[in-house]
């Protein structure tokens, strides 16, 4: 595959890429870059981590990357994930693993495990490196990458470790691409500015979009606005069966005429029009009948002008979600060892 080719498939549906000339460097050098991303182990897993990541980490395989999934149970621990339980995050990390699968990422790529780094003293040494590369007002400005407020630091010192693992990270695994959603970008810029200080070849840091909460909200911050399991009906997850999923989507926020900010146009644009290239709508010939889009700026114009009504969209973003997890539901049903563990230690929280 050309250098071209292979960049503009690296950068398909991305928000950000930092820098777009590294990139492309990077792909011309020759050899297997290395890229990642890492996710917190954290509860069942919401459409936008299985589905968004999947298909980004697909698109790097596919590029020429050894991509890895990156485990980060520690991390987890950290953040009291979980009741801040390291056993039951990492029951959880299994079943993350078979998420993944069950989306059906690539058989080339590699997972691996906090829990295998922080055995090593090495790893430690540069997580202090770091540490004492930044100050502590940079640190606590990189808290939002787990979620938390920069005061929260105040309450729990263990915090403020916490992004000088996930900068650490990136170098012990020898990384040339750091991956993940926009809520990561700040982590990312952390390793890019610490790296010239440290003598660390630099990365290419590449950000996909944030799936918004079904609540609404996060017009003005779509990082506080995101898809969130922690909030059982603003997410939808991997594992949700199809009646749930209509449920769910059928109250979600979707103000007639809003392209701006509707989550139910989010899921189409973000999810559904990169796996199936196109959206139907099923309708009574009353009402205009059946009607397919061959892009989202096509559903979007149409939204925008009134001619598609909430209930239709809801509707075809409902059967097109159910479609799309049908396949991972039977994965689960043939492998149910790990997300019947993962719902016994729900269940109980």
């Amino acid at each position: 595959m050309a250098v071209e080719d292979r960049l503009e498939l690296v950068l398909r549906g991305s928000e950000e890429v930092v820098t777009r000339d590294e990139l492309r460097a990077l792909l011309g050098k020759g050899g297997t870059p290395r890229a990642y991303v890492g996710v917190e182990p954290s509860g069942l897993m919401h459409i936008g981590t299985g589905f968004i990541l999947g298909q980004k980490l697909a698109d790097l395989v596919h590029a020429g990357f050894h991509t890895i999934i990156f485990l980060a149970d520690w991390h987890a621990y950290i953040n009291d994930k979980l009741g801040g339980s390291l056993e039951a995050i990492q029951t959880c990390a299994e079943y993350f693993r078979d998420g993944f699968r069950a989306i059906g990422v690539p058989e080339g790529l590699e997972f691996l495990y906090a829990n295998e780094f922080v055995t090593h003293p090495e790893y430690w040494q540069k997580v202090i490196a770091v540490s004492k590369a930044s100050t502590v007002a940079r640190i606590r400005r990189a808290l939002t990458i787990m979620g938390r407020k920069e005061e929260e630091a105040d309450l729990d010192a263990s915090k403020l470790i916490y992004p000088a693992m996930q900068v650490a990270d990136i170098a012990w695994m020898d990384l040339d691409l750091a991956y993940g959603g926009m809520d990561q970008r700040h982590a990312h810029m952390l390793y890019r500015d610490v790296a010239p200080k440290l003598g660390w070849k630099q990365v290419v840091a590449l950000h996909t979009p944030l799936l918004p909460s079904l609540e609404g909200g996060g017009r003005m911050d779509p990082v506080a606005g995101k898809m969130s399991k922690s909030k059982p009906d603003s997410s939808i997850l991997i594992n949700d069966p199809p009646s749930e999923v209509e449920r769910k989507i059928g109250q979600a926020f979707c103000p007639p005429k809003d392209t701006d900010n509707n989550p139910v146009l989010g899921i189409a644009k973000l999810i559904l029009f990169p796996r199936r290239g196109t959206f139907t709508v099923e309708r009574d010939a009353k009402f205009g009948g059946d009607v397919t889009f061959r892009t989202y700026a096509e559903l979007a114009g149409a939204y925008g002008k009134g001619e598609l009504h909430p209930k239709d969209l809801k509707a075809g973003v409902a059967a097109g979600l159910n479609t799309e997890l049908a396949p991972v539901h039977r994965w689960f049903e043939a492998h149910p060892e790990n997300l019947d563990a993962m719902r016994s230690l729900v269940a109980k929280r």
